[in-house]
């Protein structure tokens, strides 16, 4: 690698993107987004903007009759999205607490006839549809029992005294730390997935991809040049976001390795797109269209419980990992998620590589 001509492309990359006045101008949108959701985002939060559970864990502690029949009674829209268990079988952390995965909440029977409804954010409210069915169901089961020993009409048999409270799960996909997580992912993919592609395949059509492959600089130095443009414009995009949003983060280790692996598996995303388009046209069609795939397929995933295939995602990872540390809730899982995100980032990044230095630059 020679610095001399290193240094050149990166000052070209500088001035290709000062004259992308489109692109500033979204970058600044982004910053003023940020601020407004700093200085006045801590209102209560808005309607229609949370983010609801996609799956309820019904904990026990104790095995009973009541929990037979609940298992036995779900209804078909809810089967895939309540989960039971024992309370022993559940993760806790170092203070004995049960710890539960984002987008979740839970019902917790525990002994002595107290139920405790755990529900992710401020709002209890995402917790009706299921609150609504272990009530009616507690209540038919009660009813049955009472009227078979005691001789009562269901009508008039009644529930025994149930200690119920709410409680918030810290963490949840509030419509501040969402909305948060949102615009440093927007920010990490609008450089590496949107301006990335585009502007190459600019280059490719004008001919300066050529030039500067018969100029004295190598196709490795052209590549280094892009790994180290594009990442560190990312980077410094996200770290403004986010701390912007909340300044505490830039000082939480686990928010730098998430933002490195995050932002190289983009950066490997955005260049496998850059390779295969060959118009500028087609690189801004191609990067819609891999974010609408993925979004699709995550979203299949999630509502019909389908495993494993969504973990090949980086766009499932990512806005855990992020979501955690913005709301300095980084528990042993998120480890889990940044390991994932490191092995795709690799691996996008070997798969661009090679694309790149074989037909990418002609």
């Amino acid at each position: 690698m020679r610095w001399r001509i290193l240094r050149t492309l990166l000052y070209k990359e500088v001035l290709r993107h000062l004259a992308n006045r489109g692109g500033i101008a979204l970058v600044l949108l982004l910053v003023v987004a940020s601020m407004l959701l700093s200085f006045f985002g801590h209102g209560g939060p808005g309607p229609g903007l949370t983010s609801g559970v996609q799956r309820c864990y019904v904990d026990y502690w104790e095995d009973s009759r009541l929990v037979e029949h609940l298992k036995d009674h779900v209804p078909g829209d809810l089967k895939a999205r309540v989960r039971f268990r024992r309370a022993a079988e559940a993760r806790t952390n170092s203070k004995g607490a049960i710890v539960y995965p984002q987008s979740t909440g839970a019902i917790q029977l525990r002994p002595g006839h107290q139920v405790v409804f755990w529900h992710p954010g401020t709002e209890s409210s995402v917790m009706a549809l299921f609150e609504a069915w272990f009530w009616k169901e507690s209540l038919h089961f009660y009813q049955t029992q009472q009227a078979k020993s005691v001789g009562l009409t269901a009508a008039a048999a009644e529930l025994p005294a149930v200690r119920s409270e709410h409680a918030e799960l810290k963490g949840g996909m509030d419509p501040r730390s969402g909305l948060a997580t949102a615009l440093v992912l927007f920010g990490l993919f609008f450089v590496c997935v949107y301006l990335l592609p585009s502007l190459t395949c600019e280059e490719r059509e004008r001919g300066v991809l050529l030039a500067q492959a018969l100029s004295p600089a190598s196709a490795r130095e052209i590549l280094a040049a892009k790994f180290l443009f594009y990442p560190a414009l990312g980077m410094a995009l996200a770290a403004v976001l986010a701390g912007t949003y909340q300044p505490a983060v830039l000082a939480r280790p686990f928010f730098w390795l998430a933002l490195v692996s995050a932002v190289f598996g983009s950066m490997g995303v955005g260049l496998t797109i850059a390779c295969l388009a060959r118009t500028q046209r087609a690189a801004s069609m191609g990067a819609m269209t891999y974010m609408m795939a993925v979004a699709l397929v995550l979203f299949i995933c999630q509502q019909n419980g389908i495993p494993g295939l969504s973990y090949l995602a980086l766009e499932y990872h990512c806005p855990r990992m992020l979501h955690a540390v913005l709301t300095d809730a980084v528990l042993w899982y998120h480890w889990a998620h940044l390991a994932g995100t490191a092995v795709l980032a690799c691996i996008w990044t070997v798969v661009a590589t090679v694309l790149f230095r074989r037909y990418g630059w002609q």
